[in-house]
């Protein structure tokens, strides 16, 4: 498959491959579906913005228009491959994933649009890659940071947990689901999304996303995290310690885009 194709499959191969889950996660429309897209950006480009300027000009409207979102689009601070365009999509469920696929195919303006776009010489980005998750039963659905037009946008840490097997994981989010969510909270974090990787690369794993104001508010609020009473108690409650629930752990700082609705 070249690199022009995945553009327009990525979407119907992770919905594919989410319809293998079992029918009580097909079933559970309480939770949210989220696509979690990493694209890897080239770095010997004459306009290096051509790929924001599409999501800008383009996607973003196309999905305001077909009742797609909300949707986050973030730059990397640091942490992870760079150059690289991050972009998050929540959808109410399955189904509505795969309704607003068609939508998405059937819109003849952004139609045209990606198309021109796909048209010139090369592609702004060499690869790109799509993880499907189900948002955890504590946080059914993307939660948008209090807004304000002339405030900057806030630092966001995407981190990723690995867990050895499915056992494992299911340990871990109960952990979040139970007690670790409100700790969060009550330390001074703004959760944005928690969702269970179903489809994509590194399975099984876990990936979730957090705002601050910026880096000395995110310090100060893990420093909190830590000495916090509930979550000393709940750290060594068997299977959910980390050795037992956790094999690796990855995280890196985000900006959002000026066009970003998650910001």
């Amino acid at each position: 498959m070249n690199r022009r194709e995945i553009l327009k499959t990525g979407l119907a191969a992770s919905l594919a491959a989410g319809t293998t889950m079992n029918a009580d996660a097909q079933n559970t429309e309480a939770n949210h579906y989220y696509e979690l897209r990493t694209y890897h950006l080239r770095n010997d480009l004459n306009n290096p913005r051509r790929i924001q300027d599409f999501f800008q000009q383009h996607f973003f409207p196309m999905a305001k228009r077909q009742g797609i979102g909300p949707v986050g689009c973030f730059t990397v601070a640091s942490g992870m491959q760079s150059p690289a365009l991050i972009v998050l999509i929540d959808y109410p469920s399955l189904g509505e994933l795969q309704a607003a696929t068609g939508r998405m195919n059937g819109d003849k303006d952004f139609a045209a649009a990606w198309r021109a776009f796909e048209a010139a010489n090369e592609l702004p980005y060499v690869r790109y890659e799509s993880t499907l998750l189900r948002a955890f039963d504590g946080h059914p659905k993307v939660e948008l940071p209090p807004t304000d037009a002339k405030r900057p946008g806030r630092l966001f840490e995407l981190r990723t947990y690995e867990s050895k097997n499915a056992f494992s994981l299911r340990d871990k989010i109960e952990m979040f689901n139970q007690a670790e969510i409100k700790v969060f909270r009550d330390s001074g974090f703004a959760p944005v999304f928690f969702g269970e990787a179903v489809a994509g690369t590194n399975l099984p794993h876990l990936t979730y996303m957090v705002a601050f104001d910026d880096m000395a508010a995110r310090d100060k609020a893990w420093g909190a995290f830590g000495t916090n009473e509930e979550f000393k108690k709940i750290r060594n409650k068997p299977g959910w310690t980390d050795p037992e629930a956790v094999s690796n752990i990855y995280g890196s700082f985000l900006r959002p885009t000026a066009f970003s609705q998650i910001r």
